[in-house]
């Protein structure tokens, strides 16, 4: 029966099946499988599976297999090990030079199945998905229905139709086989060599062809590491698949030449076989199976009786061990029927070498001082899979498959290279995601959602996030997700124009005990290659150890926080001028003041920007580049998604219109992010950038609501009311005179008992003892306090700062 389009045509030709088909491939292929995709349809999919009542027809030790091989971590985690952390974003190589590369899939993958794996056609559909190809499955004729009963009820777990004209079953006879390979830029087969070599003449020119032939797999012994208990677990290997899988042991090597030894193997693994063989089902051998198992006996016997050789046979109720003394790797008739032979290591290598075409595992049975030697002797004979004894059948998520990654074989390895003029500032030449799939009328998530109910089981990684109440509030991030937001932060601080072929970075980007900046930063750096020295904050504001380390290192690009840089020129003027070879000044996000940028643009500072916006909590957000005015980002939409709403409801902003930024993490696992509200202002850039990138640009416009940040720090203005104990009103504006950052309170109370109240504050005073910003008290009376010029309010904070 044909599946096509996710419909079944049980009285469709070939040729029917391919016309509709190929109407599809061209649409298809301009349309990039995102894994998101494959991963959020695999997730549905496991779920449903829980449900006994979902796939009847399936049961037992099938679908507990086709969950394991489903699990959305387990199909990440084999994408990341195969192809590296997001494959298929086409970006630079090396940030000094103008080539980018990524993975791209095949296109159309013909995959030609065996009958005798049941689940084999699934889960090779599943790992060809995951490389983003379109895949026609071509099944053996006695395929039972399974794959494609799997394959429906996949499909209909993706909720946004992509997956639909990717996967068709093609049951075609052998002499319409030449119909489906024509049509291929990868065929993916399965079976014996003459099978294989018969696909392989029909190929068209180019096509990449994948074999997946039949495999020899064997244990070795070293005498006095055998066990009975190493014997037992060995004989279930042999047992348990009757010697069908690639991995099953035909032969058992014992490291030795003296028969005594073997004849003891043998009567050992007999008993091992006696005691466990009925744990396992048998397989009745075919005709010319049972006649090979008959003859290989016979002619071990007639050798024996005429020759005078030491073997021997050792046989049960459907089971047999062969003994004889040749050092040499031979087949097995299979069906429980094992050789066993000598092989000394010292032979090892020259006795493999005719087969080292076909080897795939060996059960290593050995001492602890021998594992490294002989593990190493082994892969250099041409092994591709040591395990031990026991473990032949065994695998782990993202293992190599016959020695090759079976997504590189699924996949091409792409370039684009562009002059040194053309977009020399972009570091990736992706286009835009789409919009995050969201729950309908998803709520957004304040700050106390995010620290109630956000973070995840998965965190890994905590930063401290702030918070005037002396109660550190935490931020959680696995590691997966902590070195992909700084991969998009390096890609940020490239677009707002760190040049890691000649830079030379002072790292200074730390605020308070806020250490999550220093360390990100590293981070940063190091992803870009740049020449770095992480410097941290100075010790007892002494800043004439960090002028020294720049002057003496020839530093010319520094990193930090306004209100840090602001102090360290102002404090060591003399020697920073004398110098004058500080060029660049890269901002963690803040603005810095007119008074102050033009006062360090006195000492030859040519570059002064914000590069990245973002926070400890919401991660990396946005970015700057060379082409837009200060306080303009670009939305980093790789990794985050950006809603900008009214002021009072959940209502998009027209064109230019401000709003409340509400973010949403596409690559966050140890907490969710979803809508945040997190606490800024802005609007809409229209039109494209002269940078040329392509993500959406936003203006960044203050703050709102429960906290502002100042000096560094974020302060908390009602909380700075509470402490005040009367009215006051809070204006954020630069010091024209210091070029600080200052807070000007207006209030109804002493000036004096007001300013030593609110001092209390923790964040208000660290940034205050750490000379980060100033605070001027007013006395006023509450009718003279400032009013908003349209609604006539009087809002508790204004800010002036731009």
């Amino acid at each position: 029966m044909y599946l096509i389009h996710g419909e079944c045509h049980p009285q469709m030709t070939p040729e029917q099946a391919l016309a509709l088909l190929n109407k599809s491939v061209p649409t298809t292929l301009s349309k990039p499988l995102p894994p998101e995709i494959l991963l959020a349809c695999a997730e549905r999919f496991v779920a449903r599976l829980a449900d006994p009542a979902f796939l009847p027809e399936i049961a037992g030790t099938v679908r507990e297999d086709v969950r394991q091989f489903c699990q959305p971590e387990t199909l990440r985690n084999k994408l990341e090990h195969e192809l590296g952390e997001s494959p298929f974003s086409l970006r630079r190589r090396d940030f000094r030079k103008p080539h980018f590369e990524s993975w791209r899939p095949l296109g159309v993958v013909v995959h030609i199945t065996p009958a005798n794996a049941e689940l084999l056609p699934f889960m090779a559909t599943l790992e060809s998905l995951l490389a983003g190809n379109i895949n026609w499955l071509r099944t053996s004729a006695r395929d039972n229905g399974i794959t494609r009963i799997l394959l429906q009820a996949f499909i209909r777990c993706d909720e946004t139709g992509m997956l639909t004209n990717r996967v068709a079953i093609l049951p075609v006879a052998t002499k319409a086989l030449p119909l489906l390979l024509k049509h291929a830029d990868g065929v993916s087969a399965w079976g014996g060599d003459a099978a294989l070599d018969a696909i392989r003449q029909q190929l068209p020119g180019g096509c990449r062809w994948i074999p997946w032939g039949h495999k020899i797999s064997f244990a070795w012994l070293v005498p006095d590491a055998i066990t009975d208990t190493a014997l037992g677990a060995h004989a279930d290997e042999i047992c348990r698949f009757n010697q069908q899988a690639c991995s099953s042991p035909q032969m058992v090597f014992v490291d030795t030449c003296n028969m005594l030894t073997m004849k003891e193997t043998g009567e050992r693994l007999a008993t091992a076989m006696q005691r466990r063989h009925a744990h396992w089902g048998t397989l009745t051998p075919d005709e010319k199976s049972a006649a090979d198992i008959t003859s290989m006996a016979a002619f071990l016997e007639l050798d024996s009786v005429f020759t005078g050789t030491q073997s021997q046979q050792w046989t049960g109720d459907g089971w047999r061990i062969l003994l004889q003394n040749s050092v040499a790797l031979e087949p097995s008739p299979r069906y429980r029927t094992v050789l066993l032979r000598p092989l000394p290591r010292h032979e090892l290598v020259q006795t493999l070498l005719p087969w080292r075409h076909y080897l795939q595992t060996c059960g290593l049975l050995a001492r602890d001082r021998d594992i490294v030697t002989l593990s190493q002797l082994l892969l250099a004979a041409g092994v591709n899979r040591v395990t031990p004894v026991g473990g032949m059948h065994q695998s782990y998520d993202g293992e190599p498959h016959d020695g090759v990654f079976a997504l590189t074989q699924l996949t091409r390895r792409v370039s684009v290279t562009l002059d040194e003029a053309t977009l020399p500032r972009q570091a990736t030449l992706d286009l835009n995601p789409g919009a995050p799939q969201l729950p309908a009328n998803q709520p957004i998530m304040d700050k106390s959602a995010f620290n109630e109910r956000a973070m995840q089981a998965s965190a890994q990684l905590w930063f401290r996030s702030g918070g005037s109440s002396g109660v550190p509030k935490l931020s959680g991030f696995t590691y997966r997700d902590y070195h992909r937001q700084m991969q998009a932060a390096a890609h940020g601080m490239f677009a707002a124009g760190l040049d890691p072929a000649h830079d030379k970075v002072l790292n200074l980007m730390y605020a308070g005990n806020l250490y999550g900046g220093l360390l990100s930063f590293f981070t940063v750096l190091d992803n870009l290659g740049v020449t770095h020295l992480p410097m941290g904050g100075p010790h007892d504001e002494d800043y004439a150890g960090i002028a020294r380390t720049i002057v003496d290192q020839q530093v010319d690009t520094l990193i930090g926080m306004p209100s840090t840089l602001y102090q360290l020129f102002c404090r060591e003027e003399k020697q920073l001028r004398a110098y004058g070879g500080v060029r660049k000044l890269l901002l963690g996000g803040e603005h810095m003041g007119a008074v102050q940028r033009k006062f360090i643009e006195g000492f030859g500072v040519g570059t002064i920007r914000s590069a990245l916006y973002g926070s400890v909590d919401a991660g990396p957000l946005g970015h700057a580049c060379t082409a837009s005015p200060d306080g303009v980002f670009h939305l980093m939409a790789d990794i985050q998604w950006l809603e900008i709403v009214d002021r009072e409801c959940d209502k998009p902003v027209g064109v230019g219109e401000v709003g409340r930024l509400l973010f949403t993490s596409r690559a966050r696992e140890g907490q969710k992010v979803v809508r945040y509200e997190i606490g800024d202002l802005g609007r809409w850039v229209e039109g494209e950038c002269a940078c040329g990138a392509v993500t959406p640009r936003f203006e960044l416009l203050g703050r709102h609501g429960s906290m502002v940040r100042i000096g560094t720090m974020f302060i908390q203005p009602q909380a700075l009311a509470a402490l005040a104990g009367v009215q006051v009103q809070l204006i954020l504006e630069h010091n024209a005179v210091s070029g600080l950052e200052r807070i000007r309170v207006l209030t109804e109370g002493d000036r004096l008992e007001t300013l030593h109240r609110i001092s209390s504050d923790p964040e208000l005073a660290m940034a205050l003892a750490s000379s980060l910003l100033e605070v001027k008290v007013e006395r006023r009376d509450y009718r003279e306090f400032e009013r908003h010029s349209q609604s006539g309010k009087t809002p508790l904070v204004i800010d002036r700062r731009r």
